[in-house]
């Protein structure tokens, strides 16, 4: 089983442990247990939700990650899932479907393989000693904070390649189907990124609501709607790349209506040369008398 187990303590003693029977009843306010399951595996979504005593867990909904975005509340804990977004080294987009379950002083997340910002977390945190200090709510908020990060961090990969693409448009020739392709490439990406991120706002916003009452009686309501405008300023970005991407387009065709043109110049001058030249030979081809002819045979007998 793929399993992490990490209980984080106020007073710095953080530590990977395995998860045993009745864990839950031995935490106390300054700990948080976080049990990441790197794996959608029936059999071990249900043995860890067994060792907490989770009563009615959505198994079904777990395991199947083709729905959108959504948020469920149970008696002793809530239930949402989320599609974060990594771009690998080839530029395509991978979304990463995460289920979070949520309850007082634990937070379970499931996922297939690793997730680098989650590694991150993990990695930075352990150098940290207030984890332990945080309620469950406050660590999903910061999971959250972090799952938006992720779709900045990729349009931030966009935008690098449209400054690259514009440099090269600028500089030199792009060929029409290279361009092309690179523009059905970054569409479809910001195109796939609105579809993915847009769906969250249902998230969000039942998170940051007075009736969730698990987070409104917490400390980290305000967090919460801190959270919203950082989600709209996402939904602003994303749509901002796509009139970035769009204006690639627009630069394209400058570009190519410039040389157009310049090839049409040089083709008049060549038109106007051969044509000139085709008049004298015309001239000098014809079969009357012309009085240049007359002239010339008087001045040269």
């Amino acid at each position: 089983m793929k399993i992490l187990t990490t209980l984080y303590d106020a007073d710095g003693s953080d530590k990977e442990i395995d998860l045993e029977e009745n864990i839950l009843e031995k935490l106390n306010d300054k700990q948080l247990l976080w049990v990441n399951i790197l794996e959608r595996d029936e059999e071990t979504v249900k043995h860890v939700t067994r060792k907490l005593h989770l009563e009615k867990v959505p198994l079904k909904g777990i395991l199947r990650v083709s729905e959108r975005p959504k948020i469920f509340k149970f008696k002793d804990y809530y239930h949402f899932f989320i599609i974060s977004v990594e771009m690998d080294e080839q530029g395509s987009l991978r979304p990463i479907p995460i289920d979070f379950l949520v309850g007082e002083n634990f937070v379970i997340t499931v996922h297939e393989g690793d997730v680098n910002y989650l590694q991150e977390f993990a990695s930075r945190e352990k150098s940290e000693n207030n984890i332990g200090e945080l309620d469950a709510e406050s660590f999903v908020g910061t999971m959250l904070d972090l799952h938006i990060v992720s779709y900045f961090r990729v349009l931030e990969d966009i935008e690098e390649t449209v400054d690259r693409m514009d440099d090269r448009i600028l500089q030199k020739d792009l060929r029409d189907e290279e361009f092309l392709n690179q523009m059905v490439r970054l569409r479809s990406n910001v195109s796939r990124l609105r579809r993915w991120f847009l769906p969250h706002r249902d998230i969000f916003y039942a998170l940051s609501r007075p009736d969730f009452k698990r987070i409104a009686e917490s400390d980290s309501f305000e967090n919460f709607q801190a959270l919203n405008s950082h989600f709209e300023s996402a939904v602003d970005a994303i749509e901002s790349s796509r009139d970035t991407v769009l204006s690639l387009f627009d630069l394209f065709t400058t570009k190519s209506s410039h040389n157009m043109n310049n090839q049409i110049r040089r083709l008049t001058f060549v038109t106007i040369i051969v044509g000139g030249l085709g008049a004298i030979a015309g001239i000098w081809g014809m079969n009357f008398e012309v009085e240049y002819f007359k002239w010339a045979e008087l001045v040269f007998g």
